[in-house]
């Protein structure tokens, strides 16, 4: 690996197949007003407390690609902080609620030399979901947040 002041970057020589990476962080409701005026996105399911009173959840929900962010440690972990998305596929399967602990779990599962890239499937989940997940088979109401598979390039 090498490294400067401020970028760790990975040959992709040192990258293997079941190599895995976590990262957690807590969604605060300034996490979710920042994405807001970031991307422009001020769905009331957002930003509004009494429109989110009135969901499912009884809350404010977190932008999804927020939530899809929130992977990017884990991929800069695997992958060197140099290393780019050249592909992703998200499925949602549950919303993140304001003060929810997002876990993240990513293992890498394919490395292609020859094109530098580095194929990741990830996972993000309430601690306990993700525990569960990874002892077995998902059970009825045991839903992460998100899957997804991430293709990261080394070719930068």
């Amino acid at each position: 690996m090498t490294q400067d002041k401020s970028v760790t970057a990975k040959c992709i020589q040192e990258i293997r197949v079941g190599d895995t990476a976590y990262a957690a962080k807590t969604v605060t409701e300034a996490d979710v007003m920042m994405f807001a005026m970031l991307s422009g996105d001020y769905a009331p399911q957002h930003v509004s407390a009494a429109f989110g009173a009135t969901m499912s959840y009884h809350s404010r929900i977190a932008h999804g690609m927020l939530t899809v962010g929130l992977v990017g440690p884990v991929l800069n972990r695997l992958c060197g902080d140099a290393s780019c998305t050249a592909y992703q596929k998200v499925h949602f399967s549950s919303a993140v609620l304001l003060n929810d602990t997002v876990y993240v779990k990513g293992t890498v599962t394919a490395v292609d030399p020859e094109k530098q890239l580095v194929t990741i499937e990830a996972t993000a989940a309430r601690k306990e979901i993700l525990e569960k997940l990874e002892a077995g088979p998902a059970q009825k109401g045991e839903r992460p947040f998100l899957s997804a598979v991430f293709q990261q390039s080394l070719a930068v």
